[in-house]
C-alpha cells in the first residue's frame, strides 16, 4: 500500500479522482490526508511549525486544496513553481474564516461566506 500511496503522491488532482474510482481501496487511499497534505505543499512553501494541527482541525487538507488551493492555482494559471508565505497564510486564514463562518451559522440560513469568495477562480 506504501508504493501505491507513493505513485498517487506523483498524480495531479484530477488522475486522483480517477484513481479513485478504480475500486474501494483505492478510493480509501486517495482520501488519505497525507496524500492530500503532499498535493497542498507540492505548490506551497514548506509549512510552519503547527500548521497541520490547524489544517486538521478545520478539515483536513483535501478540504483546504479544494476549498483554497485550487481555485488559488486556478487564478494564477500555475504561473510559478511555489507559493510565497504570505500567499500560504492569506490561504489558510480563508479557509479558518470559511470554517468558523459554517460552524457558527450552522442551522441558521447560511449567507455566502463573506471572504471564501477570494479564494473562488472568477
Amino acid at each position: 500500500m506504501d508504493v501505491l500511496i507513493e505513485i498517487l503522491k506523483r498524480l495531479d488532482e484530477k488522475s486522483i479522482g480517477v484513481a479513485a474510482c478504480v475500486c474501494r481501496l483505492w478510493c480509501a487511499l486517495t482520501r488519505n490526508d497525507a496524500l492530500w497534505e503532499h498535493l497542498c505543499f507540492r505548490q506551497l512553501s514548506p509549512p510552519r511549525e503547527g500548521v497541520r494541527t490547524v489544517v486538521a482541525a478545520l478539515g483536513g487538507y483535501r478540504r483546504l486544496y479544494t476549498l483554497c488551493v485550487k481555485p488559488v492555482l486556478t487564478r494564477l494559471g500555475k504561473r510559478k513553481d511555489m507559493w510565497t508565505t504570505h500567499e500560504v497564510d492569506l490561504s489558510l486564514s480563508l479557509f479558518c474564516v470559511d470554517y468558523y463562518e459554517r460552524l457558527f451559522l450552522a442551522g441558521a440560513a447560511t449567507p455566502p461566506s463573506s471572504l471564501i469568495f477570494l479564494c473562488k477562480a472568477g
